[in-house]
């Protein structure tokens, strides 16, 4: 029926025709053509960008494991170490009392105390853990039986946040009792104490 009506039109009317047809052929073509070709770049992209997706994907999909995780991490460094919420000093000083007051309770006379800190940028263990915590070190000098010494070494163990006792020197003596002859065994003791603050 098209092909009728075609042939039946004059010879100039179906040059014109064929032209048109033939352009809007060529027209739809490239448009088919581009489109084509614009979805295959998007395929392509999709494809590059699928391993990134995926893992972002797996990033959410995990992320009340990681929270929790975190929690859990923050709630063990809080054992081990004292928060930076107050400043080293007045931290240094209630660690310093703290010492102090389990060395009375365990029968020791403190005959001294020393408290110093140390920032992780004084520090000569520049190791990524170690830098983020401040040192505090309380030196003290004791005297008393051994006994007292044992029970202050537990209370010290005992405490959280955790505290090190680093370094140690005693130093036996022998006491004589005025109330009798008998000799009782008598320490004089030079300890350092380290705890962890986290640094600010």
């Amino acid at each position: 029926m098209i092909k009728a009506w075609f042939e039946g039109l004059p010879t100039e009317a179906r040059w014109v025709s064929g032209s048109a047809i033939g352009g809007v052929s060529v027209l739809l073509a490239t448009v088919i053509f581009q489109r084509a070709a614009l979805t295959f770049d998007n395929v392509r992209a999709t494809a590059r960008f699928e391993p990134r997706i995926a893992r972002m994907l797996g990033y959410e999909a995990s992320a009340a494991e990681l929270e929790t995780g975190a929690k859990r991490f923050s709630v063990s460094v809080d054992g081990l170490s004292y928060s930076n919420d107050d400043d080293g000093n007045a931290t240094g000083a209630r660690l310093q009392q703290t010492l102090r007051g389990f060395a009375e309770d365990a029968g020791l006379i403190v005959v001294g105390s020393q408290v110093a800190i140390v920032t992780p940028e004084e520090s000569a263990d520049q190791e990524e853990v170690a830098a983020r915590f401040d040192q505090l070190i309380v030196d003290l000098s004791l005297d008393g039986p051994p006994l007292a010494l044992d029970a202050f070494l537990i209370s010290l163990s005992q405490h959280s946040p955790a505290l090190a006792s680093v370094s140690m020197d005693m130093q036996r003596k022998r006491l004589s009792r005025r109330d009798s002859k008998e000799m009782t065994e008598f320490l004089s003791v030079r300890l350092r104490v380290v705890a962890l603050r986290v640094a600010s």
